[in-house]
């Protein structure tokens, strides 16, 4: 080796500690770069030259710049934001369902409901008083007041939920396409060599997990450092390709999230999409339709003993609150319903039905919430189908009803919205059971008061305890939605530090390693420097 392989070694740990500098710089710009990860230079000996003494080093060579990672925590705290985000959803909503059963307003339902019947028996201490009768007319319109509110708050929270599954669709999209885009950059860098794109990796980790807030995903990474996306079962995300999800909406205006059109709302998975989904369903299904049943069946029961009394005009067989109206929604190509009712209101029971038609000419009704069948039949179009007190007209439109349609009918759907009173003067409440009795006769009164204090089938309860229950299991929805996403916001907080210890930006630690590579590169100026001023004392040789 000759003195000038000395400005070799030179000039590579020049380069070498530049190179780390420019690397420390980097990690101190990014320490508050949300997902960055702290990269670190991999410095490695120079092939070393053979002399007549042995081997000689050549130098330092900058290999590569890696990032301080760990796959397998990084995967932890993408699974623990689908969680985290699912928990939090469902808290918040939860939380809003619970104060709109909210029993500590001086205007809550339980309160409107005992001022209600204690209206009705001021009526039967003095039931030839006016002044009595109109405090139970004001006492009913209030109580129609506070169901009409709770169904419109409902109505609102559920409208805002199916909003935000709009909203989340519509990021996912974005996301995907992102993360798309970054493979094909990330395959492009690091083909055909063994270095990494980290600052770009850095930037499909930031969206992958803000993909975690929003949708439930498994994943995996091929050979070209690009990440395939699975959600439902299906890709999402495969190398440089993206799908995108769609939505479609019920008639009873739930919302169905299609993959290639078709329906993945059973194959979802934590996330705040899936969160949402539950949360409809829960409540369409669990406190909104509990509370109608429960109104249908204070309308149905009340005007069945109501319709046997006598006003103070000598009047019988009126309602006391408007009646119910049938809810449908038809699920056939070829047929419709022309016609729903009430025909039997002593016999309705008030549950959901469904018409399935097994072939073009048979069906069979089932009782949705007991899952019994309650009636089979053949079909002819234009025919009146009965069942439960309850009959429902079917005619074919532009074709026939075809073996898998069905027919959804429910009499109390619309029990909130029919609330209303049917009596227009206080001379109409039929508190008389015998006309002959009037005006002093309360004995339907007592019995309108008894039917309130009487278990109701449907319910397995008397009224008021049945909306206590409603309450009740709101209430235990909301709570466990809290403990679950303090649970879940704990864990999370504790995965985010262990990244932090490994991938952050110690400041501390960078200072350090600013003075160490400092002090590598003027060592390295300084040995440029003597070799060029011995090679000068032998060039005046």
């Amino acid at each position: 080796m000759s003195i000038f392989s000395i400005f070799d070694i030179g000039k590579s740990a020049l380069i070498a500690s530049q190179s780390a500098l420019d690397v420390t710089a980097h990690n101190i710009a990014n320490v508050n770069t949300e997902g960055y990860s702290r990269q670190q230079i991999v410095l490695q000996t120079q092939p070393p030259v053979k002399t007549r003494i042995g081997y000689i080093g050549r130098g330092v060579l900058a290999r590569q710049v890696t990032r301080s990672y760990d796959s397998f925590l990084q995967r932890q705290i993408f699974n623990q934001q689908q969680l985290l985000s699912r928990s939090d959803v469902l808290a918040n909503i939860y939380g809003e369902l619970e104060a709109i059963f909210n029993e500590q307003m001086q205007s809550g339902f339980s309160d409107a409901y005992a001022e209600y019947i204690n209206a009705w028996q001021a009526v039967a201490d003095n039931p030839d008083s006016k002044a009595e009768r109109s405090v139970l007319i004001s006492k009913t319109k209030a109580l129609i007041g506070r169901a009409k509110t709770i169904e419109r708050s409902i109505n609102t929270l559920l409208s805002d939920i199916n909003k935000d599954i709009s909203n989340s669709v519509d990021k996912i999209n974005s996301l995907a396409r992102q993360i798309a885009t970054l493979n094909e950059k990330i395959a492009q860098i690091e083909a055909g060599n063994y270095l990494q794109a980290n600052d770009l990796r850095d930037k499909r980790d930031v969206l992958m997990r803000e993909l975690s807030k929003y949708v439930g995903y498994n994943y995996y990474e091929d050979t070209n450092g690009m990440v395939t996306i699975i959600v439902g079962r299906k890709n999402l995300v495969e190398g440089v390709r993206y799908n995108e999800l769609g939505i479609s909406r019920n008639q009873d205006g739930s919302i169905n999230i299609l993959f290639g059109g078709e329906n993945i709302n059973s194959l979802l998975q934590n996330g705040r999409l899936e969160a949402l989904l539950t949360a409809s369903e829960q409540i369409r299904q669990g406190a909104q339709k509990a509370f109608r049943r429960l109104i249908a069946v204070l309308i149905r029961n009340t005007n069945l003993q109501h319709k046997q009394g006598f006003g103070l005009d000598g009047i019988s067989g009126r309602d006391f609150f408007g009646g119910l109206t049938v809810y449908t929604e038809d699920y056939s190509a070829g047929a419709r319903i022309s016609s729903a009712n009430i025909t039997d209101y002593s016999t309705v029971v008030l549950d959901e039905y469904r018409i399935n038609f097994t072939s073009t000419t048979e069906y069979e009704v089932v009782d949705i919430d007991s899952n019994t069948v309650v009636a089979t039949g053949t079909y002819t179009s234009g025919a009146t189908i009965t069942f439960n007190g309850i009959s429902v007209v079917i005619e074919d439109d532009g074709g026939t009803p075809q073996a898998g349609d069905y027919f959804i009918v429910n009499p109390f759907a619309n029990s909130v919205e029919d609330f209303r009173l049917s009596i227009a003067e206080t001379t109409e409440i039929a508190a008389a059971l015998d006309a002959s009795a009037l005006p002093g006769d309360n004995r339907n009164a007592l019995q309108i008061i008894d039917i309130y204090r009487t278990s109701v089938n449907e319910l397995n309860s008397v009224i008021s305890d049945y909306y206590n229950s409603i309450v009740a299991d709101v209430g235990v929805l909301s709570a466990a939605a809290q403990d679950s996403s303090k649970f879940e916001s704990t864990l999370m907080e504790e995965l985010t530090s262990r990244r932090e210890s490994l991938s952050g930006v110690n400041l501390d630690e960078e200072a350090a390693n600013l003075i160490r590579y400092q002090k590598a590169f003027e060592a390295a100026a300084r040995l440029i420097q003597i070799t060029d001023k011995l090679t000068e004392e032998i060039l005046k040789l």
